[in-house]
């Protein structure tokens, strides 16, 4: 089953949907420190829906991070959930992520697929940084962050320093889904000013 919608039409709607998503999931981190499971489902259906709904991409550049947006069918969108689940997992790993912002990339990567998630993945992981540094300084916790820091990527070196748990302990503890959102908006304002990709995954058929 298809709508009649126009590429651009397409595009918008689901633009829409996409952004109230992560709202959502923003305002939910910061007062309650999750990304409700729900939230998730629905935003995986969500994106595996619009890519079989939408109009197909064909010889057009597909996804929605483009000027000439199409549907990338199930496989598209269920390969752009998994580059989320890949791209962001191991940061879960190290303590550095939780596991609600790792579904949630991989939530957005069902409504924009494999290549542009990886797009979008580096803008978050920028912006993340920028917005972490900040706050490090707002805040004058520099040395303590650092600290937290050398304790997740440097476990063997950090002998005598207490572990922590990034979810509850951190000197610096800030909703990611704000860098998630800021990574998206990012990265849109790059392609919609006549940019190309940062990475150019073609080659490779992402």
């Amino acid at each position: 089953m298809r709508f009649n919608l126009s590429y651009e039409a397409w595009q918008f709607w689901s633009l829409a949907a996409l952004a109230l998503i992560v709202l959502i999931a923003l305002v939910t981190d910061v007062r309650q420190q999750r990304i409700s499971n729900i939230l998730i489902l629905f935003a995986l259906a969500a994106g595996v829906l619009v890519n079989l709904i939408g109009p197909q991409a064909g010889i057009r550049s597909a996804g929605l991070f483009t000027h000439a947006p199409g549907a990338l069918g199930l496989k598209g969108a269920l390969l752009g959930a998994f580059a989320g689940l890949a791209v962001f997992l191991p940061f879960y790993v190290l303590g550095a992520m939780g596991a609600g912002d790792v579904k949630l990339m991989a939530a957005i990567g069902s409504f924009v697929g494999p290549a542009t998630l990886v797009n979008v993945a580096l803008c978050v992981l920028l912006m993340g940084g920028v917005l972490a540094v900040g706050r490090m300084l707002w805040k004058g916790n520099s040395r303590e962050v650092l600290g937290n820091v050398g304790t997740v990527l440097l476990p063997p070196f950090s002998t005598g320093i207490p572990r922590f748990d990034p979810a509850t302990q951190s000197a610096d503890r800030m909703p990611y889904v704000l860098a998630i959102a800021a990574g998206l908006l990012a990265y849109g304002a790059w392609i919609y000013t006549d940019h190309m990709p940062l990475i150019s995954l073609s080659l490779i058929g992402l």
